[in-house]
């Protein structure tokens, strides 16, 4: 795998047998803070009589800043899921989920981990930020109880952390659960990303490899459009659905309320992603005239229409303005070839999983 910008997962001899949720803290003043995770100071030297655990790591402390919150598997490793410093956060409350994405980035498992979302309550309470939080999975809604349970502790700490859920909307079919979730949820900036891949429910439910999903997901976009729930709408081209693209978009803007904005999304060589990718992957090349006609749809509709994970180097010129530097730090990469690109700065660069790297340099003088 190629150089991540940041690395977040580090082996810590000291951290064996720990598992769970901490706080890093960097100043011994700090130590009595009162947040609800344990408490992990970094640090050259130990502080007489305190319970705080106490080590030095010159990699965690290179990269990581005072407050930042680590997940510990208890076996050494240490992985940082909320950093200050990072270009974006994301915390997994469920490997669960009801379908079985060809693409999926991470293959869901049958394993009873509720207690994740108490830990990511915790981890967003202790971290303190007005920045937007991911929160994705599995499927978060999956558990509607976990999920509700998830917001009244947030809310019993008065916390307004703002929070970017990704979710299939199946579970908002149920318009009951709708209601509820809006009511527990809606105390804060909040926003859905559901995934729409194709106009068609065969194409969908086949991408998404579970019958039944097309209509669940339009059903709970209906129901949570129309209570006013804002909806990120997520659409990734594929061989199957790509001739669509402007379609799906266009359907949605005007089939469904309260649409915030709309992400096309390049496919992340990940995951199940890996063994289907010659099945699934097209080069932006051969369809960025739906690109192009799907992205002019938000003049027309009012609303951002953006694309992430697309290499500048990837897509036509007059694409350039809607292409996000979307890729988290812990993933992107930038390959040597793009050194000496005129346009690098503009650029998000690639996913430092994806192999054969095809990189055109714009400006390169041979």
């Amino acid at each position: 795998m190629a150089e991540v910008a940041r690395p977040d997962s580090f082996y810590v001899e000291e951290l064996d047998s720990v598992f769970g949720p901490i706080q890093i803290l960097k100043h011994r003043d700090a130590i009595k803070e009162m947040t609800p995770l344990p408490k992990l100071l970094i640090c050259e030297s130990s502080i007489p009589d305190s319970a705080i655990k106490t080590i030095w790591n010159p990699l965690l402390d290179k990269w990581t800043n005072h407050g930042d919150i680590g997940l510990l598997n208890g076996r050494g490793q240490v992985r940082v899921v909320l950093c200050s410093s990072a270009n974006a956060n994301t915390l997994l409350v469920t490997e669960r989920c009801d379908n079985l994405c060809l693409f999926c980035s991470q293959p869901p498992r049958d394993v009873d981990d509720t207690v994740l979302f108490a830990y990511a309550a915790q981890s967003i309470v202790s971290f303190g930020t007005s920045d937007v939080i991911g929160i994705s999975g599995g499927e978060p809604l999956l558990d509607k109880k976990a999920i509700l349970n998830f917001f009244k502790i947030l809310n019993e700490f008065n916390d307004k952390t703002p929070l970017h859920i990704l979710s299939n909307g199946r579970a908002f079919k149920d318009i009951n659960f709708t209601e509820n979730f809006k009511e527990a949820a809606l105390k804060r900036k909040i926003e859905i990303g559901v995934p729409l891949y194709s106009t068609s429910s065969r194409t969908h439910d086949n991408l998404v490899n579970s019958k039944g999903a097309w209509n669940d997901t339009i059903k709970g976009l209906i129901n949570a459009g129309n209570k006013g729930i804002p909806i990120e709408l997520r659409v990734i081209p594929t061989q199957a659905n790509f001739s669509e693209v402007s379609s799906i978009v266009e359907m949605a803007l005007t089939c469904f309320n309260s649409i915030t904005r709309v992400s096309i999304m390049n496919l992340e060589q990940t995951g199940w992603a890996k063994k289907n990718w010659k099945n699934l992957y097209l080069k932006p090349e051969l369809y960025c005239d739906e690109l192009q006609e799907a992205c002019l749809l938000g003049d027309r509709f009012g609303v951002d229409i953006s694309l992430f994970n697309y290499p500048l180097c990837h897509i036509p010129e007059e694409l350039y303005k809607f292409a996000k530097k979307s890729i988290s730090d812990w993933k992107n990469s930038f390959p040597a070839d793009c050194e000496y690109c005129t346009i690098k700065s503009d650029c998000g660069g690639f996913f430092a999983s994806i192999k054969n790297m095809e990189v055109m340099p714009k400006g390169r003088i041979l």
